[in-house]
């Protein structure tokens, strides 16, 4: 577990403690967050507008909108919409409901622990993360990728082992150009 803050005056502890409480009254269960301010909490700032929670409602979804639950917590607790994000204590937040796809479920199994604010979160690790990304394969994905390779912080063979269960290979051998060669599969 990992003991220093990585994000100190982010207010990000505040956003925890709400996922915390949704996941106290069974509105979501398992949850880490994605996207790119995963990526900032792994390496380095990158730009970003919004938070990605990628979670597992508690309950299968019955519904036609099966986020009903969260919008109705955000109204609650007095939380505005913008758009696809509910805004909470100043972060634009996204909620991806992971049940779907296969390499998201692993993902959020997969998530490493971080300390953020004082409290701690499950952060989906790199090497999901840089599959996420290629499944996306949007240029802003792809810059991602290309910051962690500079960085040498991805496990090769991991990485290759999860583009390979995920079918993703191909995806990625499209892109791998943009890539060191530890990383030409």
């Amino acid at each position: 577990m990992e003991s220093k803050n990585l994000l100190p005056t982010t207010n990000l502890g505040a956003v925890v403690d709400v996922l915390k409480d949704m996941q106290k009254q069974g509105i979501i269960s398992e949850y880490a967050i994605g996207g790119a301010v995963a990526g900032i909490i792994h390496y380095q700032p990158i730009n970003t507008i919004d938070l990605d929670i990628f979670f597992f409602l508690t309950k299968p979804p019955e519904l036609i909108l099966p986020m009903e639950e969260i919008y109705d917590y955000a109204r609650k607790h007095n939380f505005s919409f913008d758009s696809e994000f509910i805004k909470i204590h100043g972060w634009l937040v996204q909620f991806v409901e992971a049940s779907h796809n296969p390499l998201w479920i692993e993902a959020l199994g997969a998530a490493e622990i971080k300390s953020i604010d004082n409290r701690d979160i499950p952060v989906i690790d790199i090497e999901h993360l840089a599959a996420m990304w290629i499944q996306a394969s949007r240029s802003k994905d792809i810059y991602k990728i290309i910051l962690f390779d500079e960085a040498g912080i991805m496990d090769a063979l991991r990485l290759n082992d999860i583009l390979n269960r995920f079918d993703l290979l191909q995806k990625w051998r499209a892109k791998q150009d943009n890539f060191s060669d530890e990383y030409q599969f």
